[in-house]
């Protein structure tokens, strides 16, 4: 089965259009090089089914959602 995630960005990561961002990404999406560390991967890959990981920060927030 292939993992599927919420994501969220809001203040610090709105779109273009100034909205805060909602999109669905599956596992690969998270790596170095999108700005997730070792320890962020390491934490979003044990996420069980309906667990939220909030890893907003002084540049703004962003949460993850496992969904499946």
């Amino acid at each position: 089965m292939n993992r599927q995630f919420e994501c969220f960005w809001g203040d610090g990561y709105r779109g273009d259009d100034g909205k805060s961002i909602l999109a669905y990404h599956d596992f690969d999406f998270f790596n170095v090089d999108r700005g997730y560390g070792d320890m962020e991967i390491h934490m979003i890959d044990t996420l069980e089914i309906g667990d939220l990981l909030d890893i907003s920060d002084a540049s703004g927030n962003h949460w993850v959602r496992r969904i499946a």
